[in-house]
Order: structure tokens, then C-alpha cells, then sequence
């Protein structure tokens, strides 16, 4: 942004008028001898009308709005003529005493009282630097007490005139304050252009390429497509290992997507965040990881069943083992995810983020959702009794049933000998101890 003196706008400005007396046929003693035009008189400042020349003028009166150019430079060590940024109102201006770099902070707020107290009137408040608070005690104080619109500054923008407000007081301290009746999203606008708009920085196109809105799309589909297809994979996988207990993977599913979609929708509605297609690939792989919990649990639980436990008591033993492992997994991804939000910058930072909330989101499902529901199945005569289409039948997973809630390891072959051999294997050292111990008091 460029802060220059506003010489004259359309529809007002310095006019000089002269009166001329009407011509005759025939000349008079009277009539003056020829005489040299006068010279245009230097401008003494910016503020001048002296740079309004008669080129300039006609130039301001053919001028129109769609000839501002805002790709070139504008000029500032002379008078120009420009629009304003929504191409309503024509300037002349004059040189450059401001340049934007030489303001070093803008922000919206609202106008105080003398108490301090905000009024609801929303300004924009500036800050100069040291050059540039010199220098706008240096325009305010000569064009303060000017007629409209000589009374006016000019920011500039991309060769227009942002805004023109008047200067109602000398500033000596570097610090302004505009006003005019602005919203706050008008005001916050304003005061990121005169922030922004002056950063020493340009721009080269080195290629132009035009992208379909289509290329988006389709990608965002295949990535919804390949979610689908891994989530009804992860489906399949646990109705064939865990028979109808798989129905609680599929529910606690479920819940872990509507309560990722209100997270998002909440995080969408109140921070601005926007779901791009790396966030989807985060979303696909927390399908995983959500699936990976509930089979670290589900082995849990059998295991305690091989070891002669009762469904009521496998699944508190199970759940006591298996939170610590889900925990621990979940706290890796986490950090991993927070690491790379962190430190990585675009997709990968959508990547992260969906990661890390998906994670939290599976370990509260498996703690308040899968564990109390499989509390509730373990006391039902489907899941409690052992049926083989319950993934929880005793008999199937290598232990046999010998009185007084206590279960033995068949000697057998095949599957139930392999069932009770990994069910050895998964065994802690303490466990194993004790297992020791019952068989010689057997």
C-alpha cells in the first residue's frame, strides 16, 4: 500500500475560473499587445495544484476506470490520475510521501472513550515506523486545514485508490486511526491490506497451467472409494476370525465415524477447517487403527478363555491386558501425528491432523463403547453360553470344560492343539508360574 496526498477527486477540486470580454471585428487601441503564455509555476509540494498541468487535466477528463493498468508500476515522484478500487470515483493524485513499507503495524478494533471504554464503532488502527512517522506529521500538518478534497490522503493499491479518508488532525506520534463506519470484517479487511499489501515482495509467472474443478473431484472420490472398499475388507476379516462378536467391530465402527464426522463438521463450523484429500487418506488409515484395537482386544479375551476363564471374567482380564497395549499403540500415533503437524507444511499437515484426531477418537470408542458392550454380550446366554456362531465357543478355541467354572487344555490335534499352543506362547512368565503351580496340586 502506498499513502499518497489526494489532489482532487471527480465531481470536485481546484477549479481557477477567468472572465474574458467577447471579441470584436475590428481591433481597438484599447486591446493589449500579444504577449508570451505564462509559465506553469513549479509545485511547492505534493499538495500543489501546481502539478494539475492542462495535459493533466484533459488526461482526467478522457480518463475512465477500465484503463488503470494494475500490472505496471505506478510512478511516484509525479502526478497521476487513477480510480478507486471499485472503479466509482477518479483522482489525481500527487508524488508518493508514504510509502507503505514504512507502516509497521495495522489492526482493527473498536473506538474508545475517553475512559477507555469501546463504543461498537469499529476503525483501523496504524502504525508508522520512524521515517514514515516523520513523514505523515509532514502530510497531515500541511493538509489538514485544506479544502476538500485537498484535505484528503490517498492509499493505494495495486494502482488504485483504496481509500481516501480526510485528515482530521495533525499526527505527530506515528499513530493514526481510521474511521468511517466499518464492520468489523470490513475493518479487519482494511487493516490486512495496509499490513500486507506493502511487503517488498514480487511475483514471476514461470508457468500457467488451467486445472478442471473435475481432477479434485475425481480424486476425492477415489480416495472415499478406496476408504470404502478397506472399511468393508476390515468387515469381511471380522465376521470370518470373530464370528457375530465381529458385529461389535462393525458397531463400534460406526460410532468412531459419526463421531469423527461431528468433530469435523464442529472443527469446520467454528475454526474454517476444510477436509482435503489428505485429511481422507488420514481418515482411511485410522480404519486401521481403530480395527487393530479391537482385535488386540478380542485375542485378549480369547486367550483368557484358553486359559479356563469364564466369559465374565475373560473379559475384564482381557480388557486389563489389552488397554495397556491399545494405549501405548495409540500414544505412538499420536505423537508421531503431532510430530508432523508440527514440523511438515501443506497436505501432510491435513494428514497429521485427521490422524491425530481419529486416534483419540479410537481409543475413546474401545474404553466407553466396545468394552462396556462386550460387559453387557459376556452376560447374555448367546455370547455367555459359548455358541459356535459367537466367536467366544470354548470348545472351538482349545479349552474343555471340566466343572466348577474351570476349563482344561484338551490333548488333542489339529486345530484345537495349535488354538492351545498359541495360547501357551501369549502367556506371561507369572502366568506361566501359575499354571505351573495348579498342575502340580492337581
Amino acid at each position: 500500500a502506498e499513502s499518497e496526498p489526494a489532489e482532487s477527486g471527480e465531481g470536485g477540486g481546484s477549479e481557477i475560473a477567468t472572465e474574458t470580454e467577447e471579441p470584436t471585428d475590428e481591433p481597438t487601441e484599447s486591446d493589449p499587445a500579444p504577449s508570451e503564455p505564462a509559465e506553469q509555476p513549479e509545485p511547492e509540494n505534493p499538495s500543489d495544484p501546481a502539478w494539475v498541468t492542462e495535459d493533466l487535466a484533459n488526461e482526467f477528463a478522457a480518463f475512465t476506470c477500465d484503463m488503470v493498468d494494475r500490472t505496471k508500476p505506478m510512478p511516484s515522484d509525479e502526478a497521476v490520475v487513477t480510480c478507486s478500487t471499485d472503479n466509482t470515483v477518479k483522482y489525481i493524485l500527487g508524488p508518493v510521501e508514504v510509502e507503505g513499507a514504512d507502516i509497521a503495524d495495522a489492526n482493527a478494533g473498536q473506538v474508545p472513550t475517553q475512559q477507555g471504554i469501546p463504543t461498537g464503532e469499529w476503525a483501523v488502527n496504524l502504525e508508522f515506523n520512524g521515517e514514515g512517522s516523520e513523514a505523515f506529521h509532514s502530510v497531515t500538518q500541511r493538509i489538514t486545514s485544506l479544502e476538500q478534497p485537498r484535505n484528503q490522503f490517498a492509499v493505494v493499491l495495486d494502482n488504485t485508490v483504496l481509500i481516501a479518508p480526510q485528515s482530521n488532525v495533525v499526527i505527530s506520534n506515528g499513530q493514526a486511526r481510521i474511521t468511517g463506519g466499518y464492520t468489523q470484517e470490513g475493518a479487519e479487511a482494511l487493516a490486512d491490506q495496509l499490513k500486507f499489501g506493502a511487503l517488498p515482495i514480487g511475483f514471476q509467472v514461470q508457468s500457467e497451467e488451467n486445472i478442471s474443478p473435475r481432477l479434485g473431484e475425481s480424486q476425492l472420490m477415489g480416495g472415499l472409494i478406496a476408504g470404502l472398499i478397506g472399511l468393508i475388507l476390515v468387515v469381511i476379516y471380522s465376521l470370518f476370525q470373530y464370528r457375530l462378536l465381529g458385529l461389535v467391530t462393525v458397531a463400534s465402527l460406526v460410532v468412531a465415524a459419526g463421531l469423527t464426522y461431528l468433530v469435523i463438521t464442529l472443527l469446520s463450523s467454528v475454526q474454517g477447517y476444510r477436509l482435503s484429500l489428505a485429511g481422507v487418506t488420514g481418515l482411511m488409515v485410522a480404519i486401521g487403527i481403530t480395527a487393530d484395537s479391537f482385535i488386540v482386544y478380542f485375542e485378549r479375551v480369547r486367550d483368557e478363555l484358553r486359559d479356563g476363564k469364564m466369559l465374565i471374567n475373560a473379559v475384564e482380564s482381557g480388557w486389563q491386558r489389552a488397554v495397556r497395549t491399545i494405549l501405548a499403540s495409540d500414544a505412538i500415533n499420536f505423537l508421531a501425528a503431532a510430530v508432523l503437524y508440527l514440523l511438515a507444511v501443506g497436505n501432510v499437515r491435513g494428514f497429521a491432523f485427521t490422524l491425530g484426531v481419529t486416534t483419540v477418537i479410537d481409543f475413546v470408542v474401545v474404553a466407553l463403547f466396545t468394552h462396556p458392550v462386550l460387559q453387557m454380550l459376556a452376560r447374555t446366554k448367546f455370547f455367555g453360553g459359548g455358541h459356535p456362531w459367537s466367536g467366544l465357543n470354548p470348545d472351538a478355541l482349545g479349552a474343555v470344560y471340566r466343572g466348577r467354572a474351570q476349563f482344561r487344555k484338551p490333548e488333542a490335534s489339529g486345530k484345537r492343539a495349535k488354538s492351545a499352543k498359541e495360547a501357551t506362547r501369549r502367556q506371561t512368565i507369572a502366568e506361566r508360574k501359575k499354571v505351573s503351580a495348579q498342575e502340580r496340586e492337581d
